[in-house]
């Protein structure tokens, strides 16, 4: 059976701090929190190429620098290296110690402690070898593994009660001990404490600055070359609603180098020289390639440049960032060698140390696509893609812009984690989808790594997934009839469904959400990769709740509608088994723009907050009841929420083409269809095209061309950064595929996300429910993805209905509004 949690003492890993194993202990202090009391008690892991870890716990590792510094500066050793190191020749214990509490504990029993554990899988281990295996570590801990991801330290408590005493990477070694650390008793006292009062080490001299007056955080580093006395940690901004600005001369690069091997320096061994490949030229079948990602000045020869850097800077003291870079090339054309994944690593003010280098070899002529996915903390936050012409004939089909930076810039990412706001950790899962020519590949990431499966299913049949879904949702639930009344129960002003029939529509809908699963990861052409991809959802999304972050482009998915549990038919329907019941899901929309965004998750409305109200007044006569006439009422009675009203196609067109002046939140109620890429229309046999897609207002429709020509992306970006609420109601040509258009369009305008009705929604329940989630969002401090999966319970368990699941959440879940 599975570990027993309960039974032991476990630091889970969002207390913890994964390092790299060639991490200096420097950049892990930097790492860690800034306040003393609260690192010294958190364990440090370090992930070793042969599977297993180093755990340290911090306040072992500054007793065992302390003792060390008298014969060597270690601070600048990884934690391997100090595991590794022996005593020194004719080592004393010292008198002085960090804490009381290690002070009978010898120094070769604490780096012992640092040996390596095992990680040891949660779900085949059973309890009592789990505590076997950490009673046999020196330092009684082991890491716990869950389905091969870091879950957190299994310890026994070894520390006793004591006071703490000086910190050693507070101080620099004394002048003195450069000369001679021989002379340990020699070395000057020169102060009697430190600046909290703390007793010094005799072989501490003051840092350089220290005595200037300025006031540091407890766990801030030295100084860095080149950094003022006066540097202190800048705070953090509270709202970024521009595209990163362009002072900074840092940016990422991405470029393309040709490897060359010339004859007649290969005698002797020979050596590879590299060509850079401008932009407008193209790759050559068989060739060897390197695809290059840093972070410098401008490259003329970069195929994209995105910035950002200097921003992120403002929000970390950290000395260094560390960025990570995974490379997906499209299979169909090119040929990946060597490791997918690499690590860029850039000081504060400064350009990065190295490159993260890939090699390519194309195989086959055309237009391939490549893909660079920057993450942050093991958090993907921006996507790289450029479509390279490979033959020279490939080079007419090139588009205008074939290379395109989109989602987050490196200061929004920044943002969002140190924003009290954000998820812990462990809760967070990220899935990558991107689309090849023969398929999609799937990147999903629990917070370690990336699990990847490429799988062989084609756009149309996705979306013939989607359709049949759709169709299924709109005949079983939406058109349910109620036979007592023989009425359509989803359809009436009362939103309370009867036992029965909420019964009968939990299996129909669980029927739906486990198809919509299987045809993804159980599908011929899922094959082993997204089978197991398929088998470690499931198990996560059953074991703890989520929030999971969806990266798609064109893959306009009802994810809240999945239901990935096993089941009989016979069985009781569980309603946690639907995905957005239980879990958090939000798309990411800046990943379908031309260019990265940085959006600070909140709306701050001060004593007001705009909200721009359009709407189709034909709905009334239609449903000869006051849908529109209500909300009219409502709307405005909502606290602190001043309201406009926009109900013209001409009113709608000219806010979509504003700068200034635009609603915080812009709520449409009315008619909406969706067209797909070569759907043709019934009756005339004319084809259709995304841009055919349409909203009505007043009866009259605009479509996503007329938005496009009419308030195009070419004009200034909505100042306000908007959150628009699409209410859909009855309009039985709806899909998600509607999304994959207006949502690009929208975030290109300038808002920050969407929150739309993905299938036919009933005109009585959108009128119920938009304005319900609008008054509590407005409210203030509610994260928009708590509220909308806690309304999603309430409606379930209160009035027994399903019809939240339709709305999806576009934006990011943390948004809040902020008052004030």
């Amino acid at each position: 059976m599975p570990i027993n949690l309960d039974k032991l003492t476990v630091m889970p890993i969002s207390d913890c701090l994964v390092a790299e194993e060639t991490a200096s202990l420097w950049q892990i202090y930097a790492m860690l929190p800034s306040d003393r009391t609260d690192r010294l008690y958190r364990f440090v892991v370090v992930p070793l190429a042969d599977g297993t870890f180093i755990v340290a716990r911090w306040i072992e590792v500054e007793e065992i620098v302390h003792r060390l510094m008298r014969y060597e500066d270690v601070r600048r050793w990884t934690l391997p290296e100090l595991a590794a190191t022996p005593l020194p020749q004719d080592y004393v214990e010292p008198e002085e110690h960090v804490v009381a509490k290690l002070k009978d504990v010898p120094l070769a029993t604490l780096i012992q402690r640092l040996a390596p554990v095992q990680g040891l899988d949660r779900q085949a281990t059973a309890t009592h070898q789990a505590r076997t295996i950490r009673d046999g570590h020196p330092g009684r801990r082991v890491v716990v593994l869950d389905h091969g991801v870091i879950y957190g330290v299994i310890f026994e408590e070894l520390l006793r009660a004591g006071e703490v005493a000086f910190d050693p990477f507070q101080y620099a070694m004394a002048p003195a001990m450069a000369d001679d650390v021989s002379g340990y008793d020699e070395v000057q006292d020169v102060s009697d404490t430190d600046d909290t009062g703390s007793d010094r080490p005799p072989f501490a001299a003051p840092l350089p600055n220290e005595d200037a007056g300025i006031e540091r955080g407890a766990g801030a580093p030295a100084p860095l070359p080149g950094e003022g006395a006066d540097f202190e940690r800048p705070p953090e901004s509270a709202l970024l609603n521009q595209v990163a600005a362009a002072q900074d001369d840092r940016v990422f690069n991405l470029w393309i180098e040709q490897r060359l091997n010339r004859e007649a320096e290969i005698v002797g061994g020979g050596r590879t020289l590299t060509r850079i490949v401008p932009p407008n030229e193209p790759l050559a079948v068989g060739g060897m390639y390197a695809v290059n990602v840093n972070v410098a000045a401008p490259l003329a020869s970069a195929h994209v440049r995105a910035g950002g850097v200097e921003q992120a800077e403002a929000m970390t003291a950290a000395a260094q960032i560390e960025v990570d870079v995974r490379l997906v090339a499209d299979s169909a054309f090119f040929k990946v060698y060597g490791i997918p994944q690499q690590k860029i690593i850039f000081p504060r003010g400064g350009v990065s140390k190295n490159i993260a280098s890939f090699i390519i070899e194309p195989i086959q002529q055309g237009i391939g696509e490549i893909t660079a996915l920057l993450s942050l903390n093991q958090k993907p936050f921006q996507k790289i893609v450029a479509q390279v012409a490979i033959g020279e004939a490939a080079l007419a089909g090139l588009p205008a812009e074939p290379v395109r930076a989109s989602g987050l810039t490196l200061a929004a990412a920044a943002a969002a984690m140190n924003s009290p706001l954000a998820y812990p950790a462990e809760t967070d899962a990220t899935l990558v989808i991107i689309r090849e020519t023969t398929g999609y590949t799937f990147l999903l990431s629990l917070g370690s790594g990336f699990t990847v499966a490429r799988l062989n299913l084609a756009e149309r049949e996705i979306v013939d997934v989607i359709r049949r879904a759709r169709a299924a949702f709109l005949e079983k639930i939406v058109k349910k009839i109620d036979p007592s009344r023989n009425v359509y129960a989803y359809q009436l002003k009362d939103t309370t469904i009867p036992e029965s029939i909420h019964q009968e529509s939990l299996r129909d809908l669980r029927q739906i959400g486990a198809l919509l699963f299987r045809s993804l990861f159980f599908a011929p052409g899922s094959g082993d990769q997204g089978s197991d991809v398929g088998k470690l959802l499931r198990a996560v999304t059953a074991e703890r709740e989520l929030r999971i972050n969806v990266i798609a482009e064109r893959f306009a998915f009802p994810w809240s509608l999945v239901y990935a549990l096993p089941f009989n038919p016979s069985d009781p329907v569980d309603p946690v088994g639907f995905w957005g019941y239980r879990h958090i899901i939000e798309y990411t929309p800046q990943f379908s723009a031309r260019q990265p965004s940085a959006f600070a998750p909140e709306i701050r409305a001060g004593d007001r907050l705009h909200l721009g109200f359009v709407f189709d007044q034909t709905i009334d006569a239609q449903f000869k009841a006051p849908l529109i006439a209500e909300q009219r009422q409502v709307l405005p009675g909502i606290n602190g929420v001043a309201v406009t009203e926009y109900d013209t196609r001409e009113e709608f067109l000219d806010l979509l083409s504003r700068s200034q002046g635009v609603p915080q939140i812009i709520y449409f109620y009315g008619h909406a269809v969706s067209r797909s890429p070569g759907e043709k229309d019934a009756t005339t046999g004319i084809e259709y095209g995304l841009g055919d897609s349409y909203l009505s207002i007043n009866g009259e429709a605009v479509t996503l061309d007329e938005m496009n020509l009419y308030a195009g992306l070419d004009l200034d970006r909505f100042d306000s950064a908007p959150l628009v609420v699409l209410n859909a109601c009855e309009s039985a040509e709806l899909s998600p595929e509607l999304y994959n258009g207006l949502v690009p369009y929208l975030i290109g305008r300038g808002a920050r996300g969407v929150i739309g009705t993905e299938v036919l929604m009933p005109a009585f329940f959108a009128a119920e429910f938009a304005p319900a989630l609008l008054r509590r969002f407005a409210a203030g401090n509610t994260r928009l993805g708590d509220l909308l999966r806690d309304m999603r319970r309430e409606y379930l368990r209160e009035k027994r209905n399903v019809l939240p699941l339709i709305y999806a959440l576009y934006s990011n879940s943390e948004l809040i509004v902020k008052r004030g």
